[in-house]
C-alpha cells in the first residue's frame, strides 16, 4: 500500500471531474424525487456527506435545498468553494470541512445524501459508526440516500474490464489517468493501483497509488440501516426511477429515520 493520500483527492484534485463524469442533473433530479417520495421537499437542510468537488451540492441548491456540502479533503473542498462562490442557486449552498464518522449528533438536517464514499470504509466497525453518525445528525423522520458499489455487479464488470484509463487535455497539460483492478471474493474488497500522468512541455509528473475499497451486499446494507434506526427501506439499480437491482454496479438506497 503506498503512503500518503490518494492522488485522486490531493494533488489531482483539480482534475476530478475531467476525469470522473457524470449526469450529474439527471441523478440530482432522481435524488429530488426520491426525497419528495419521502416529503423532503426543496427548502429542507440536506447534508451531501462527502461532497468532494460540490457539483452534486451545487445542483441539489438550484434545486431549492439548503445544502451543506461536507468532505475531509482540503483540495476537493477547495474545488468545491470554487465552484459555490457566486453560482446562482434557489437554495443555499455552505461547504465545511469534516468527516462522516464524526458527524454532530444534533439532529440538524431533514435528509443526507452520501454518494460511493461508503465503499472506502473497509471495517466493519467503521461502517456502523457511519450509519450511526447519519442517524445522529437527522431529524426525526430524515431520509437518507446513498450509494455504494454492488459486489456482484462489481465482480462481473471488473472480471471482464480489469482495466480501465482516460485521457483529457486541461489547461495544464495531457493528463491520463489508469486504474487496475484486482477482485479479493473472501472479503468483498478491490485492490486497486492508480496512476496519474500529467504531460507537459517540462515534462512528465508521475502519481502512483495502490488503495483498498470494499463493496457491498444488499443484505449488509438493509441490516447497517435497520440497526440505526431506519426503516422503510427502498433498494433500486440507479438514480432513474424504476430502475431495478443489476442495472448498474451501484445499489442506491433511500430511508427514513423513525420518528420519535
Amino acid at each position: 500500500m503506498a503512503p500518503g493520500p490518494r492522488p485522486f483527492y490531493h494533488d489531482f484534485a483539480w482534475a476530478y471531474d475531467d476525469l470522473i463524469e457524470r449526469p450529474v442533473a439527471a441523478e440530482s433530479a432522481g435524488v429530488a424525487r426520491m426525497l419528495a417520495r419521502r416529503g423532503i421537499e426543496p427548502g429542507a437542510a440536506l447534508l451531501d456527506a462527502g461532497c468532494g468537488t460540490g457539483r452534486y451540492a451545487l445542483e441539489l441548491a438550484r434545486l431549492g435545498f439548503d445544502v451543506t456540502g461536507l468532505d475531509r479533503s482540503g483540495p476537493l473542498l477547495a474545488q468545491a468553494e470554487t465552484r459555490a462562490r457566486g453560482a446562482e442557486t434557489s437554495g443555499k449552498l455552505r461547504v465545511e470541512r469534516g468527516d462522516i464518522l464524526e458527524l454532530p449528533a444534533d439532529h440538524r438536517f431533514d435528509a443526507i445524501v452520501c454518494r460511493g464514499v461508503l465503499n472506502d470504509l473497509v471495517d466493519d466497525e467503521d461502517r456502523a459508526r457511519a450509519f450511526g453518525a447519519f442517524a445522529g445528525a437527522l431529524r426525526a423522520g430524515g431520509a437518507l440516500l446513498l450509494d455504494v458499489r454492488d459486489w456482484d455487479a462489481t465482480v462481473a464488470g471488473k472480471t471482464e474490464r480489469p482495466v480501465s484509463e482516460r485521457r483529457v487535455s486541461t489547461p495544464r497539460g495531457l493528463l491520463v489517468f489508469r486504474a487496475v483492478t484486482r477482485l479479493e471474493p473472501a472479503t468483498r474488497r478491490l485492490l486497486v493501483s492508480e496512476r496519474h500522468t500529467l504531460t507537459t512541455g517540462g515534462g512528465e509528473t508521475v502519481a502512483d497509488h495502490e488503495f483498498v475499497m470494499r463493496c457491498w451486499s444488499r443484505e449488509e446494507l438493509e441490516d447497517h440501516l435497520r440497526s440505526a434506526g431506519f426503516g422503510a427501506i427502498e433498494c433500486v439499480g440507479s438514480y432513474h426511477d424504476g430502475a431495478p437491482l443489476g442495472a448498474g454496479d451501484r445499489i442506491v438506497a433511500a430511508a427514513s429515520l423513525a420518528r420519535g
